[in-house]
């Protein structure tokens, strides 16, 4: 089919079909869809919910979990999820062809149990984390995957021994690393990799000792952006006192005029790929309006697609092996044409269905495994099963749902907003497409109001010791205020402690204490990142007529070049 304009459903903006769009919908046998690509995105990012998690009770067991569901229907430990002492399909339901699908599906979203978190593998000394697989002593680290004595970090992965992150892989001793990889002892470290004992880096690779740099290659003894002998670079680095808050404070703020002012931006951080379009894509291929995508091909419009995702629209968050999925979040683990699904592992032909593992040919089922040709949890002959899909996908467009903002949910449209169990403000959606409450309500998204918390305050930030050497281990039992003061738009906690590991790490890194919250660091760590959109733009060399797609607006101040003119002033 030739390409074609629409209007977006939910933001009446138009947007773009492709003629490769038209053919994967085609191969795969569902209509093209009726919101935008970011809109799509939105959506199903309100299913994300990895950093709020609630004290709840194992609905078997009553084990005291650490869960990310704040209320709804029981949650199960792992130990019970797994066992035999519940009967999975105890919420089975017969489909009633009088009701539109999502009524019926909201209906067994609220009697299915849940397992409490989305997390595989092996886990020892790490309740308080979500989206993880394989982990040793991780606090507070979200989308952690094979990691070890790690803290206040977010997509993380075969990492030890580090703070404040985001986004990073084999980091080791290293804290407030974004988008950087293979770092040792490096603090401060955006799109950087390979660098060893290093502060203040931006786009730098295989540097050793250099601060407040950026564009830099195989340096070692740099100083903002100028070679220095090593006995002047360490009297440089010393006189910026970074033991000290007020130190670091003002080499954060020349860091961050460093990156605005004086380096220059590649147009997308695109490694060892090809025909890829987006943002922090590496070794793939194939790739159309993708961000952090790397070990994968024949991508288009997602996020989070690693480790040998193929062939596959519209990923939030899915992977290692998986192939053919399509408006998914978290479906992975070798799962195989998984449409409309929500954290499915290795499962296989299974739509409109979530929290399951190892099932086949399911349609709009919650929270089962090990299971075959069930529809809203009841099971059925394969014969029956295949009759009844065909007719019920027939009956979401004769009898269509509408929501409360008079949306329409056809087949071929993820889950709706509003069958969330997550608010906006708990979920992904709102990291990377804040909005205010009001907002969120006028567009009929969910809003989680959060619980008053009264802290018993003992001190301020601005009261803690300027320098590290001055602090002691006094600070574990105070109860410290954060200068946000709950401001929800930081999803702040109003108050926090430090604990002892954290202590330890800044004592023996010569690091100051945190001013703020982890939830407030969270979100200055990510201004550090590029929106998840696309814009056209030229390239700034003076003389270049290269164009592009690139994820830096057209407004902002930084210097963007395209690729040959990058690696012209840069290598």
């Amino acid at each position: 089919m030739n390409p074609e304009t629409r209007v977006c459903q939910n933001c009446k903006n138009n947007f773009n079909i492709g003629s490769d769009d038209f053919k994967f919908y085609e191969k795969i046998k569902v209509p093209p869809p009726t919101f935008c690509p970011e809109c799509r995105s939105i959506r199903r990012l309100c299913w994300r919910n990895v950093r709020s998690l609630y004290k709840r009770e194992c609905g078997l067991c009553k084990k005291l979990l650490i869960s990310m569901y704040a209320d709804g229907p029981d949650v199960y430990c792992n130990d019970c999820w797994n066992g035999d002492n519940w009967d999975q399909y105890r919420s089975g339901k017969d489909y009633d062809f009088s009701k539109p699908f999502f009524v019926q599906l909201k209906e067994l979203l609220d009697d299915a149990p849940r397992v409490f978190q989305y997390r595989s593998g092996n886990f020892v000394n790490s309740d308080f984390s979500n989206y993880s697989v394989d982990n040793r002593n991780v606090y507070l680290a979200y989308s952690a995957i094979n990691c070890e004595d790690i803290m206040y970090s977010e997509t993380i992965e075969k990492s030890k021994n580090s703070i404040d992150s985001y986004s990073s892989f084999k980091i080791d001793g290293c804290s407030n690393n974004v988008d950087s990889d293979l770092n040792y002892n490096t603090h401060y470290s955006v799109r950087s990799s390979d660098c060893i004992d290093s502060y203040f880096l931006f786009d730098c690779s295989n540097c050793q000792n250099c601060c407040l740099s950026s564009n830099l290659r195989n340096q070692k003894y740099v100083f903002k952006n100028q070679k220095l002998s090593e006995e002047e670079y360490k009297k440089q680095v010393s006189n910026l006192h970074l033991n000290s808050h007020s130190g670091m404070s003002q080499a954060l703020s020349d860091y961050n005029k460093l990156i605005k002012n004086d380096t220059i931006h590649r147009y997308s951080l695109i490694i060892n790929s090809k025909l890829a379009e987006g943002d922090n894509i590496k070794n793939s291929k194939n790739i159309k309006a993708s961000f952090d995508v790397w070990d994968s091909e024949d991508i288009a419009y997602s996020f989070r697609a690693t480790q040998g995702e193929k062939d596959s629209y519209d990923v939030s968050g899915g992977g290692r092996n998986s192939e053919l999925t399509y408006e998914t979040l978290a479906a992975s683990i070798s799962s195989y044409k998984n449409f409309f699904c929500y954290i499915t592992l290795t499962c296989t032909d299974c739509e409109y269905s979530g929290i399951m593992r190892n099932c086949s040919n399911c349609f709009g089922c919650f929270g089962i495994h090990n299971a075959e040709y069930c529809i809203l949890n009841k099971r059925y002959s394969k014969e029956k099963y295949f009759e009844m899909v065909s007719k019920i996908k027939k009956h979401m467009n004769d009898m269509p749902y509408v929501d409360k903002n008079g949306r329409l949910y056809k087949y071929g449209e993820f889950f709706p907003f509003e069958l969330s169990p997550f608010g906006y403000n708990e979920t992904n959606a709102n990291d990377f497409f804040s909005i205010s409450e009001g907002e969120a309500n006028s567009k009929g998204y969910n809003w989680k109001k959060r619980e008053k918390r009264e802290y018993n305050i003992t001190t301020k930030s601005s009261d803690l010791p300027d320098d590290i050497n001055n602090v002691t281990e006094n600070v574990l039992n105070e109860i410290i205020a954060c200068p946000n003061e709950g401001a929800q738009v930081y999803q702040c906690t109003t108050a926090y402690k430090i604990v002892p590991n954290e202590l330890q790490f800044y004592k023996q890194k010569s690091l100051p204490l945190p001013r703020y919250c982890p939830n407030c660091r969270h979100y200055q760590r990510l201004k550090f990142r590029n929106p998840l959109k696309l814009w056209h733009r030229k390239c700034m060399k003076k003389g270049c007529t290269n164009e592009f797609e690139t994820s830096y607006s057209p407004e902002r101040s930084e210097i963007i070049y395209c690729e040959r003119c990058y690696q012209q002033e840069v290598y």
